[in-house]
Order: C-alpha cells, then sequence, then structure tokens
C-alpha cells in the first residue's frame, strides 16, 4: 500500500492511547478508556479490514461453561482458578448486552444444552454426579441459582435420552456484536484503521513498525492481537488454534431450541434462522490445528459432516459454507494480562470464550493503562 501524505500524518498523529488489534478485547478496551477518562484520545490499529481473528467469525454463543467444560477446567486449573475465569465470562456477558443492548447483539436467551453420544456412559454420568457440585459453584461465583439441571433430550434421537440444560446461556449475532461496537467507538471518536499490519514494537523508541514502513509513536500502548501475538512477543504462553466452522443452506423443518455443546466443548452447534450452524472438532487434530492459517482441513471437514448427520439426517449434503477462525489459548484458561514494558501492556489468551470474556479483559487494560497514564501526569 502507498500511503499519501496525509493518511501517514493521520495514522502517525500523537494519541494517548495506542491500541493493536479491533475485535471484541481491543473495541471493548477502547470503549471503556474513553467511557472512564473521555479527555484521553485512543486509536485502534487493525490488520485486515475487518477484525483478523475470531471476533467476527465464531459461531456466536453467548456462554460460560457446561458442566464437562468446569470439571475439566477445575482439573486443569483448580476450582478457584476456574471459577475466577467463568466469573470473568459472566461478567463480560453482562458488561457487553449492558453496553451494546440485546436487540443490536440479536441476542436470543435459548439456554445452553450439554449433549452426550450414547457411548459417552462415563462422561455422562460424571457430569450428572456433580451438577449440584457445580450448581453451588455457579451460586457461590455468580450469584446465579439452579444453573443447570437434568432434561429429556427431544428431538435429537441419535444422541443420548437425557441431556444437561443450561438455563443461563444463550446465542448472539458476531457480526452485529461488533458493528455496535464500531458505532460506539465512532460516537467516542475513537479512530480506527485497518490495513496497518504491524511487523514490530520498538519499547526503546517507543514507536511501531509497520508492514508499509509507517512508523506509529505511542505514548500508551495496549496489545489485543490474541492467537497471533507471539509474531510480536515470542515469550509469551499464547498458542494459535484454529476453529473450523460451517453452515448448511436452509432446512425443511428445523427444530434445535437451545445453544448445543458435545465433547466437553470442543463441538458446538446451534440453529441460525432455517439452518444449522455448527464448528469445532479441533480435539481431533490438536497439533495441526495449531496454526495461526484460516483454512479447512478434510479430516475435521469429514467429523463435522458426519456430526451434522447425527443432528439432521442427509444435512451434509446441503453444507452451504465453510470458514476458520483463529483463538488464543494456552496452558491455563486465565487470560494473559502482562505489562511488556512500562508502557506496553498485552492482553490476551481468552481460550476460545472471547464473545463472553472479552469485555470484561478490556475493562481490567483501560482501568490498568488509565491508571498508568494518570500516575505519570
Amino acid at each position: 500500500m502507498n500511503y499519501s501524505f496525509w493518511e501517514k500524518y493521520f495514522i502517525a498523529q500523537d494519541t494517548d492511547i495506542t491500541i493493536i488489534g479491533s475485535g471484541i478485547v481491543g473495541l471493548s478496551t477502547a470503549i471503556s478508556i474513553k467511557e472512564s477518562a473521555p479527555h484521553m484520545s485512543v486509536k485502534i490499529l487493525e490488520r485486515g479490514s475487518a477484525p483478523y481473528g475470531a471476533s467476527t467469525k465464531n459461531a456466536g454463543f453467548s456462554c460460560f461453561g457446561s458442566v464437562s467444560e468446569l470439571l475439566h477446567d477445575i482439573n486443569l486449573m483448580g476450582e478457584s482458578s476456574c471459577m475466577e475465569v467463568v466469573e470473568m465470562r459472566w461478567k463480560g456477558l453482562k458488561i457487553l448486552r449492558n453496553r451494546v443492548g440485546d436487540e443490536a447483539l440479536e441476542y436470543k436467551h435459548v439456554g445452553g444444552t450439554e449433549l452426550f453420544r450414547k457411548n459417552d456412559v462415563i462422561l455422562q454420568q460424571k457430569c450428572f454426579d456433580n451438577i449440584i457440585y457445580c450448581n453451588e459453584l455457579i451460586e457461590k461465583y455468580l450469584g446465579l441459582t439452579s444453573c443447570y439441571s437434568i432434561k429429556k433430550n427431544d428431538g435429537l434421537d441419535r444422541f443420548e435420552g437425557r441431556s444437561i440444560y443450561n438455563q443461563y446461556e444463550g446465542t448472539i449475532n458476531p457480526v452485529s456484536m461488533m458493528n455496535a461496537l464500531k458505532k460506539r467507538c465512532n460516537d467516542l471518536n475513537i479512530n480506527i484503521f485497518y490495513g496497518v499490519e504491524v511487523e514490530d514494537i520498538d519499547v526503546t523508541e517507543k514507536n511501531i513498525k509497520t508492514k508499509h514502513e509507517v512508523i506509529i509513536p505511542y505514548q500508551k500502548l495496549i496489545v489485543c492481537t490474541n492467537g497471533f501475538t507471539k509474531s510480536l512477543f515470542p515469550s509469551l504462553e499464547v498458542i494459535p488454534a484454529r476453529n473450523q466452522v460451517l453452515i448448511t443452506k436452509p432446512l425443511k423443518n428445523l427444530s434445535l431450541p437451545s445453544a448445543y455443546h458435545l465433547d466437553e466443548g470442543y463441538v458446538y452447534f446451534r440453529q441460525y434462522h432455517d439452518r444449522i450452524l455448527l464448528g469445532g472438532g479441533r480435539n481431533l487434530d490438536i497439533q495441526g490445528e495449531t496454526t495461526v492459517d484460516f483454512g479447512n482441513t478434510p479430516a475435521i471437514q469429514t467429523y463435522l459432516s458426519a456430526i451434522l448427520d447425527e443432528i439432521y439426517p442427509g444435512a451434509s449434503a446441503q453444507i452451504d459454507y465453510w470458514w476458520s477462525g483463529i483463538l488464543g489459548i494456552g496452558p491455563s484458561k486465565y487470560p494473559l494480562i502482562q505489562w511488556m514494558d512500562e508502557d506496553v501492556l498485552v492482553g490476551v489468551r481468552l481460550g476460545g470464550m472471547g464473545v463472553a470474556i472479552g469485555s470484561y479483559l478490556g475493562e481490567v487494560l483501560a482501568l490498568k493503562v488509565v491508571t498508568s497514564f494518570d500516575k505519570e501526569r
């Protein structure tokens, strides 16, 4: 790209706080900064023509964790750390809904349903045995009563006849969400510059080097690049993870009244109008899906197609479109919030729960950087 003098001047203009990444965390951080400190100037740099990772490529689940996910994460992180993250997700969803509004989100309060295959006897029994325990944790940390309950699995005959229902989950339209957040940024005079690909951050000179040879100085910098963060900070424990997604053509007599989870959350599906939206399967090839490259692979496409036919027989012949998104994960599902320098703050590793945790993470990052900025003044 060949920038004009005017464009270079505008992009590189002096700004109090610069943010790299215009996904849900980047936009939410910018909004939280301007809401708490209206006098501060904020700009966002984005490498793509839209958020590059997963913010507009996810399946639109407003969720915070199924029973099997909670049990897995408690085993991985310990009860306290796991529930701290679950609490972050719930708080993030509340911030998002209050900020954007349910109508703009296209939010539907359909609940979340955890399904089990008929041969998942051990996993299913483990989850059923721990429903009371998980409900007690949700009430203790989130203040929500009777979150999980066993229900009859109606209409999905190829799965086990009983499932676990979470009454507090729902679905959204991720592009509508991002459009609403961008509108809020515009209302707050936050500039978003698209097509600006950052190649390096020079903490000594306090500037950003871009692919198109524009040098952008910064005062305070926040990096919200999630799965792509290692290209800027190789030492950070952020692992890229590709998730593949499909949507069918319109199907007759389709009735999926909930948002569904399968395989400890690795597979998820829902109805969007009269289509099935299905994604995941990363657990089939963890190593192969540890990548920053977009795309779809035959093995996972075959796997998801087979699940699709379990949901609605013959639907694999009616697939309309495939795509993928890049997540940021790590050895823990705890988000990574870290000062890399006195003026450079990183907020990444959303653990595949960006819709839920993104707005909360934005609040935390905003508070940290505004407090740091004010102390120096």
